[in-house]
């Protein structure tokens, strides 16, 4: 699912291996603590044509991956024109759905087929309908069962269970006992990976910031949903990231207003724009120390608690909550429960 050899070598080499592609905004998922700017009509979109040409210039970076963002990326009609045109090209894909559209029964076998040696993930934050409900006050609790049920439908078709994941949010509108027991039932009932935000108060449209930190779990139930965590993976230790800092230095992302930034959920006024400023291949060797984070790969740049933590081989912390807290993308991650 990852070439770890060409993640390394593109760590070291201030490359990017992943290129994070959101396709457009819109998303009828309803997840109240949305932190990626998903809206129920359509306001922004990259067009067919300006996606062509990312995945060409992607292909000439020598990215290896694309992560499909939105919104929700399987609500775009040429979406799987678009997959292969990367396939083509010798990219990976990696879709990130959150998981209602493959009720349909040909958008799932497509997403399957085209993903092929990639991963697919789809977003079940609880199993637990009273909850759900909370998190998706809009939205029909029968919206868990139907990415349940998508989930087995996939593994029906012989999609292997170690390329799908269930990618959640931690808030604090559940415990980590509930946290803890989404992990549980996806891996002992399907043999599935849990991938795990922890919540941030990313502003997005119309929403009050304050209203926002309601969502933010104590760093006392994160610590507790990570020590379940780290044994799904085996390790002693795990990143407070999504993904180790490797993997967050050599991804970029293209938002669906064309901006280019280090990840999708950090969103910077102004950041350079591929409907704007060029093409992504510029822009990428224009803006490469910004957009692999180069400062921090220095430890005397660090966080001054991330300097003497044992994790900082391969963690240094989630740069878009930092960024979201006010930090800047250099600054302390605050949701991190080791410091």
């Amino acid at each position: 699912m990852i070439d770890f050899e060409k993640l390394e070598k593109a760590y070291d080499e201030d490359g990017i291996y992943a290129l994070q592609l959101e396709v457009g905004d819109v998303c009828f998922q309803g997840c109240s603590y949305c932190y990626m700017n998903a809206l129920p009509q359509e306001k922004n979109k990259l067009s067919d044509n300006k996606i062509t040409e990312i995945l060409r210039d992607s292909h000439k970076l020598g990215i290896t991956a694309v992560e499909w963002l939105g919104g929700e990326p399987l609500l775009r009609k040429s979406i799987f024109d678009h997959m292969t045109e990367a396939r083509e090209l010798g990219l990976r894909n990696n879709m990130w759905t959150g998981g209602l559209p493959l009720e349909d029964k040909e958008i799932l076998r497509q997403t399957a087929e085209l993903c092929g040696n990639g991963l697919i993930a789809v977003h079940t934050s609880t199993i637990d309908p009273k909850i759900y409900k909370l998190l998706h006050p809009e939205r029909p609790v029968e919206d868990m069962e139907i990415i349940i049920n998508a989930v087995r439908d996939l593994l029906g078709l012989g999609y292997p269970a170690k390329k799908i994941l269930n990618s959640v949010t931690f808030t604090g509108f559940q415990s980590s006992d509930d946290m803890i027991a989404t992990i549980d039932y996806f891996e002992e009932t399907f043999g599935i990976n849990t991938s795990l935000n922890v919540y941030h108060t990313y502003l997005r449209p119309d929403a009050d910031p304050w209203e926002l930190e309601k969502y933010v779990p104590s760093k006392k139930e994160v610590a507790k949903v990570y020590q379940r965590y780290k044994k799904q993976y085996g390790y002693e230790i795990l990143p407070m990231n999504c993904v180790n800092k490797q993997y967050c230095s050599a991804t970029a992302a293209v938002l669906c207003d064309g901006g280019v930034t280090p990840c999708a959920t950090i969103r910077e006024e102004n950041p350079p724009n591929v409907n704007t400023d060029g093409r992504l291949y510029d822009i990428v060797n224009q803006h490469r120390d910004y957009l692999v984070f180069k400062r921090l790969k220095d430890i005397k740049n660090l966080p001054e608690e991330c300097r003497v933590c044992k994790a900082s081989d391969y963690c240094w912390g989630c740069r878009s909550r930092a960024f979201a807290a006010g930090e800047g993308i250099y600054g302390k991650d605050p949701r991190c429960f080791r410091s």
